[in-house]
């Protein structure tokens, strides 16, 4: 991460967030703020509320308390005498454009070639000319090592090669801000390297910001910026790679790494 990137307002900011479903909380007091550039991995036990966050950042949930706000406008809501008022799904779904975001299972149209599935937003959400935007995922489907591949249908294809599919449609649509939601979790182990070095060329190269949720403590000490470690939905702590995974000031960090890194 450049030292701009350090000093400029944050792409992302989660102030004082509450998560409930019904009568159970899941997300308490959440505070997150990404700069510019940088790339974010949440790690935590299963159930600790990541892909809740990550969901709330984009609004696909709903959040009951506090604000997210990405490139300095409120996700999902407008502020009117004092309240938060949610906004229209269309007026959510445009400021959605501007974050993509990979889930675990890659949900491609099975009957699209893989260039067809990485151009079908741009051409229908942004009305993007249509040759113009088969030449950009071209572009992009190359870029995440798929070359060769644009006119294979995703049954044609691995696991991991429709992950990388999946990486190059949501960068389609140039989004300011990636979301990763534990993009490698579907995949045979065999195929995980693949997605995660895509992933890592983004970070390292594509001077996009990144968050990630991940398991992979290995790809997290390598790529990311700042690991936030969360459990039973709360941050617990954060810092450099090295400080959170050799020297975790929290006994429950301490815990969950002893048991995942040995």
């Amino acid at each position: 991460m450049s030292a701009t990137a350090e000093l400029a307002a944050p792409v992302v900011r989660v102030s004082d967030m509450d998560k409930w479903y019904g009568n159970s909380q899941v997300l308490y007091n959440i505070d997150l703020e990404v700069a510019a550039g940088e790339t974010v991995c949440l790690i935590g036990p299963s159930g600790s509320g990541k892909s809740t966050l990550l969901r709330c950042i984009n609004h696909l949930e709903e959040i009951n308390t506090g604000s997210v706000e990405v490139l300095g406008d409120l996700m999902g809501y407008r502020m009117h005498r004092g309240r938060l008022h949610e906004l229209h799904e269309r007026d959510a779904a445009d400021q959605r454009t501007r974050v993509g975001m990979v889930f675990q299972h890659f949900n491609l149209f099975p009957h699209m070639t893989a260039v067809e599935n990485v151009a079908l937003a741009p051409i229908k959400v942004k009305k993007e000319n249509k040759a113009e935007a088969r030449a950009y995922a071209r572009e992009l489907l190359g870029r995440v090592g798929l070359a060769g591949k644009e006119d294979h249908y995703p049954s044609q294809l691995s696991g991991g090669q429709q992950q990388r599919v999946a990486i190059a449609r949501a960068m389609a649509m140039r989004p300011k801000v990636m979301l990763f939601d534990e993009p490698t979790s579907a995949l045979d182990p065999e195929l995980v390297g693949e997605v995660l070095a895509v992933m890592k060329d983004l970070a390292l190269t594509g001077g996009i910001t990144m968050v990630v949720v991940t398991h992979e403590m290995g790809f997290a000490r390598e790529v990311a910026d700042r690991i936030v470690f969360m459990d039973s939905g709360r941050v617990v702590e954060q810092g450099p790679p090295a400080q959170v995974l050799d020297t975790p000031r929290s006994d429950r960090t301490k815990a969950f790494l002893s048991a995942v890194l040995h």
